[in-house]
């Protein structure tokens, strides 16, 4: 999300609908991603898990690799209809 959009929710809204989509999609169990730091705590409280530092880097950047179980208490907080 651009900077000048960012606290007003849209994120996790983007996040949300996206994570409900791959529920759907026969077969999926899980969605990875990495992501810099400083978005770990956006990503837990969307109902990712930390899985630890990446092996990717991009110059001085460092990552962190995440997961979320697509049938996660976070999900099931929210009536979707596939």
């Amino acid at each position: 999300v651009h900077r000048h959009c960012r606290q007003q929710g849209k994120g996790s809204i983007l996040l949300w609908r996206y994570l409900q989509y791959l529920r759907c999609v026969p077969g999926l169990r899980r969605a990875l991603l990495i992501c810099e730091d400083f978005l770990v705590p956006f990503y837990l409280k969307a109902g990712f898990k930390e899985k630890g530092p990446s092996e990717i880097s991009v110059s001085n950047l460092n990552f962190q690799e995440m997961e979320y179980l697509l049938g996660g208490q976070a999900y099931a907080r929210r009536n979707s209809g596939c």
